[in-house]
């Protein structure tokens, strides 16, 4: 494979910087465009609960339901309340407390139920188009979520933390990060193009090109000079006016002869 020297790819580069900046400029307008018009908003509330230990009197009934003694609350009771959040029992008692017009798939692509490491914080994020509807549906699921643990556990160690509160800035757009990353696509595009063209380019261009190809030393080159190319040129059209001026003296002295 042919190897490309540093300085030469830089210099490359540098030959094409104009068009690297315009391809850059462009890709930037075009993923600022596609961000401001192009992605539909969405808005993101998250509500937080945290697992904390309860004595016998706070328990549904005490002398059936387990002890708070009997519970630890480690990383296998935190993910089976995970579980349990993000379960279609959950979800169908808030879609219909809610009255809300969509499919249990649907919904519960929206809701993410996530826990801080090597903690007992649960929190209940959701994303939807319409901020309010967001707030409202993480705050339901806290209170399902809370109501069937102590139905199913028969204990109360599920406490709010946060509520969710509505946002008024999309989650899923960021004008900046993505201006930035069609930026950086656009160089990646034109550079790849730029080297592309450069290593299907078998043309002689530098006596370094010479030595790589005939693999033998260049011991001197010839530079030609603008003036130079100019006596050239010059001398080139006064050899060809004196040859049609000398044309036209023969056709002058044919003629006169035929007369």
């Amino acid at each position: 494979m042919e190897e490309i020297d540093l300085r030469e790819l830089i210099s490359i580069f540098m030959r094409k910087k104009f068009l690297i900046i315009i391809v850059v400029i462009i890709t930037s307008i075009i993923g600022a465009i596609y961000t401001l018009n192009f992605i539909v908003p969405e808005y993101t509330s998250t509500a937080s609960l945290i697992l904390a230990q309860v004595n016998e009197l706070t328990a549904i009934d005490a002398t059936k339901s387990i002890t708070s003694t009997d519970i630890t609350l480690n990383s296998n009771l935190v993910g089976n309340y995970m579980e349990l959040a993000k379960s279609k029992l959950v979800a169908s008692q808030v879609i219909e407390n809610l009255k809300l017009d969509m499919d249990l798939k649907t919904f519960q692509s929206g809701v993410s139920i996530t826990t801080l490491e090597d903690t007992e914080v649960i929190r209940i994020t959701v994303t939807n188009v319409d901020p309010q509807l967001a707030c409202d549906i993480a705050n339901e699921i806290a209170k399902v979520f809370m109501e069937k643990t102590e139905y199913i556990f028969k204990v109360s160690n599920v406490h709010i933390v946060d509520i969710a509160e509505v946002s008024d800035t999309p989650s899923n757009i960021n004008l900046l990060k993505n201006t930035f990353i069609s930026a950086f696509l656009g160089f990646i595009l034109v550079s790849a193009y730029i080297l592309l063209i450069n290593m299907l380019d078998t043309t002689v261009k530098t006596d370094t090109d010479i030595e790589r190809i005939l693999k033998v030393p260049v011991l001197t080159s010839i530079i030609l000079s603008d003036d130079s190319v100019k006596k050239k040129t010059k001398s080139k059209s006064k050899f060809k006016f004196k040859s049609k001026s000398k044309n036209k003296t023969e056709e002058k002295k044919e003629s006169l002869e035929n007369k």
